[in-house]
């Protein structure tokens, strides 16, 4: 729970990616700003989303959607403006992304190909994805550390 409440933390301190449902009942990304106590809403997709981590340099937050149908993971800008899909995964899910400490690499865990939960890494805009562990394990949840 701590690691999960630091990675949804900007790098300056000042404001956290929260997730929360919408008026309909969805569940969206927000960005809480601590000082005026105050959310804004960021993403508003017609299924649930989460799992927010902000990335170090503060240009994006990281997540995951359930809007295609399975869980992949997106990248929102902090303003809600941009939003990218980084994974396509036609099995079932794509889930958990954590920033490399100089943002230019995301680790995720993944059961595409083998059925199994694999740890998986990507550039920072999706492209060079490959399974890192390759194993009869599963394989969960991985945390980069800052």
């Amino acid at each position: 729970p701590l690691a999960s409440r630091q990675l949804a933390m900007s790098p300056d301190g000042t404001k956290m990616a929260v997730v929360k449902p919408d008026n309909n009942g969805v569940l969206q990304i927000y960005v809480r700003s601590l000082q005026f106590n105050s959310d804004t809403q960021i993403t508003s997709f017609g299924r649930d989303s989460y799992d927010p981590t902000w990335s170090p340099t503060g240009e994006w937050i990281a997540f995951v959607s359930t809007d295609p149908g399975n869980d992949e993971i997106y990248r929102v800008s902090p303003d809600g403006a941009i939003v990218q899909r980084l994974t396509d995964n036609t099995y079932e899910w794509d889930k958990h992304p954590t920033w490399s400490p100089d943002g230019t690499q995301i680790v995720f865990y993944s059961n595409r190909d083998t059925g199994r939960r694999q740890l998986w890494i990507m550039s920072a805009d999706g492209s060079a994805q490959r399974n890192l562990t390759g194993d009869e394990f599963e394989n969960w949840d991985p945390v980069w550390t800052r």
